[in-house]
């Protein structure tokens, strides 16, 4: 039998300016905010994911920033994020969350506040633009998609990149901080933020109108003294699950509240009205419902169950098999919280298997990597 292909508009999602860049025949690409990405286009993803944790990559990743500007801005973002918008300083990112009436969560991502006339919001994966249009309608604010493109380069010598392609110095440029600079003769803003773990900076471009192609392969070039390489997504996959960082839309969704997933700190009921404060200072549904598992011995993959005694506890969410912890770990989602190191039984593809619960992260619960 033959493949039929079925042709799709090009209307329909969005080739990034690096598509060119992992353009090949093996390359599988997935489908985020209406764009495209390229998820494995690497022949081996634990070898990348062994590159990242020991010198650096780079990514191309489909982030949409949305753009946030006008007199009441801060107003309007006190609005619809949980936490206090007004502390975040200029030069400075943190993460927000926005909840419904319900106060389950519509959306997650990093707001930046690179310079004290705009913030940028890198929402996940959700048509959250059009619902906070609908909010914003009483606000002397506005919020928009500016065509804005990501990519990230993640490891331990990621900031030797960054001082290799910009005039930022790494020691006056900590976690979490923003900036605008300029990058091979284009304009950029920059975050030292990411989606592993590990160190790691965000270039945003501020529209669509550069050369990707160009710009890819004048990173890599300065790069290479850092030992920077390109991949993809999957050896990210790996990383950001050992991190216990989540992803809207595969992890959490609008059944969960902010102390479900273990993200109380975010959640300032003490400002003035936000949407969904009501639900959340009223609800009684605070315990973790969203945890760690390892199992000795399989790799974990999205939608493996979770028994307790013969009756279905819940499902891995995402899943991999961890080069750096020999193990299978996977990112759950519980009917009823567990208490670490409870042991359940995972039902996978290739059988059914011991694992137990365990608290995120799966390692460095400290936090003492350096970022």
């Amino acid at each position: 039998m033959g493949i039929s292909y079925l042709p799709v508009s090009d209307h329909r999602f969005k080739k990034s300016p690096f598509f060119e860049c992992n353009n090949r025949e093996d390359t599988l690409y997935g489908l985020y905010n209406n764009r495209l990405y390229p998820i494995n286009s690497a022949s081996d993803e634990n070898s990348h994911y062994s590159h990242m944790r020991s010198k650096c990559c780079l990514y191309d990743v489909p982030e949409t920033p949305l753009k946030i500007k006008g007199n009441e801005s801060i107003k309007f973002l006190n609005k619809i994020f949980t936490r206090d918008i007004s502390k975040i300083q200029i030069g400075k990112a943190g993460y927000a969350i926005a909840c419904n009436h319900q106060g389950g969560i519509i959306m997650d991502g990093v707001l930046m506040r690179p310079n004290d006339e705009e913030f940028i919001y890198v929402q996940a994966n959700g048509d959250f633009l059009n619902w906070a249009q609908a909010q914003i309608v009483d606000f002397d604010a506005s919020i928009e998609d500016f065509d804005s493109w990501v990519l990230q380069v993640q490891g331990p010598t990621s900031l030797d990149v960054l001082e290799a392609i910009s005039d930022i110095s790494m020691d006056q440029f900590p976690y979490y901080a923003v900036c605008e600079t300029y990058i091979n003769g284009n304009s950029f803003y920059i975050s030292r933020s990411g989606w592993t773990g590990e160190r790691g900076f965000e270039i945003y471009s501020k529209n669509s109108d550069f050369d990707g192609v160009d710009l890819w392969n004048y990173i890599l070039e300065k790069g290479k003294p850092a030992g920077l390489m390109p991949s993809d997504v999957s050896s990210m996959h790996i990383r950001r699950i050992e991190a216990g960082i989540l992803d809207y839309g595969t992890d959490i969704d609008q059944s969960l509240n902010p102390y479900e997933i273990g993200l109380d700190r975010l959640v300032h009921i003490e400002k003035d009205d936000f949407i969904g404060r009501n639900a959340l200072l009223e609800t009684n549904n605070k315990t973790i419902r969203l945890k760690g598992l390892i199992c000795e011995q399989v790799a974990l993959t999205r939608g493996d169950r979770l028994i307790d005694n013969d009756e279905e506890l819940g499902l891995v969410t995402a899943g991999a098999w961890s080069p750096f912890l020999e193990k299978g770990v996977g990112l759950i989602r519980l009917r009823i919280s567990k208490p670490e190191n409870y042991q359940i039984k995972v039902v996978t593809s290739s059988g059914t298997y011991d694992a137990r619960v365990v608290d995120l992260p799966f390692y460095d619960k400290e936090k003492l990597l350096p970022k």
